[in-house]
């Protein structure tokens, strides 16, 4: 399993949003790759890279700091990197600047035959974010909601070679109240691919719970604010960190 800590981009900053809300941010640094810098060498294996202001306008907006992470990293990581990936070109652009994973939200959602043809293209390098609000599945930099039935949805896609969903509950994200477990639960028995978890994780108690659940689809967990105002601490915990960091699928 993987912790996976999150860079949310906004102006070429680093920043944390709450439930969701472009307007509710703290900037926690205006350089996201000294962020990475201070765990880089604590045995985090992946990062989490969202460019909110491509999100809102549906194509790359903070190219000066995504690049500078790419640079800095030097394949020394995976990085998974999303928020306003709506096109070939886009995914492709990616891809060549260095990044390991695209997530595609809104248009991967709203059009199936993209998401078709872009997965096959680049086989289990595709990540698919299902962002949740009362069951609705968020569009646009989380500007709208879209009434979606995720069980006949992942039908659809499950043989589509998807590196993986995120699985995001959006009223919990940035808010330190805890995953929402019996969501993932719910949503990761009827999909076929491996599943990461996002929104409201609080401590190392969440997750132990998540881990002791002993889920085969269970990739990882993705951490915001938590690790950012240090309820988790990996240079403290550097133990917990490895013990956690691994891959248990099977």
């Amino acid at each position: 399993m993987l912790l996976i800590p999150a860079i949310d981009i906004k102006n070429n900053n680093c920043v944390r949003l709450e439930k969701g809300d472009i307007n509710k941010f703290y900037t926690f640094s205006k350089n996201p790759a000294l962020v990475i810098n201070k765990w880089i060498n604590y045995n985090i294996k992946r990062f989490h890279l969202i460019d909110l202001d491509g999100a809102i306008a549906g194509k790359p907006k903070n190219l000066l700091s995504i690049k500078s992470i790419i640079n800095y990293t030097k394949n020394s990581v995976e990085l998974q990197m999303g928020g306003g990936v709506r096109d070939v070109d886009t995914v492709d652009y990616y891809f060549n600047l260095g990044i390991n994973y695209v997530i595609l939200g809104t248009r991967a959602v709203l059009d199936l035959k993209f998401l078709e043809s872009v997965s096959f293209k680049n086989e289990d390098k595709i990540i698919l974010a299902i962002d949740l609000k009362n069951l609705k599945i968020a569009i646009n930099g989380w500007k709208n909601y879209y009434k979606l039935n995720l069980y006949n949805f992942f039908k659809k896609i499950s043989d589509f070679p998807i590196e993986s969903i995120i699985y995001t509950d959006i009223k919990r994200d940035g808010t330190l109240k805890g995953l929402n477990i019996n969501m993932f639960l719910k949503i990761s028995k009827n999909t076929n691919k491996p599943a990461i978890i996002s929104g409201g994780l609080s401590d190392y108690k969440d997750i132990e719970k998540i881990f002791s659940l002993q889920k085969k689809n269970l990739l990882g967990i993705i951490c915001g604010k938590s690790i950012y105002l240090g309820k988790i601490n990996i240079f403290k915990n550097i133990k917990k960190i490895n013990y956690f960091n691994k891959y248990y699928i099977s």
